[in-house]
């Protein structure tokens, strides 16, 4: 089972996800080849937990075309399974979310810098699964 999230009208893609570091291959196969100094591209994630996550309890990772881009805050993460669990949806369900790859590809001594963030509210726990 899956969901989407409400898109915002105002203050869109202001949830940040932190550690895209890890995942900058992943960005770039989804951005493709380097065209411009810098990116903005507006993509669909998909939020699901990550059941074989060693490092938390309860993780939820980010996709994007199947490819991982980092995961939930433990809060926000906390705060995403009660939001399936207010919904009727299991655990195993994922949710659609709007979201902004973003950054530059840097110069010939530093790599470059791609984040994303999603299109919901700051605190989670103010997003509508529709």
């Amino acid at each position: 089972m899956s969901g989407k999230f409400k898109h915002l009208k105002k203050n869109k893609f202001q949830h940040e996800i932190h550690d895209g570091a890890f995942y900058q291959g992943s960005f770039i196969e989804i951005i493709g080849p380097k065209l411009d100094s810098s990116v903005e591209k507006v993509v669909t994630a998909f939020l699901v937990r990550d059941f074989n996550s060693k490092d938390q309890k309860c993780a939820v990772m980010v996709l994007v075309n199947d490819l991982k881009l980092g995961y939930l805050s433990d809060e926000d993460a906390i705060k995403f399974m009660r939001l399936l669990k207010l919904n009727n949806l299991t655990e195993e369900s994922g949710i659609n979310v709007q979201a902004l790859i973003y950054g530059d590809w840097g110069t010939d001594d530093i790599d470059g810098n791609f984040q994303i963030n999603l299109n919901i509210s700051k605190d989670l726990s103010d997003s509508d699964i529709i």
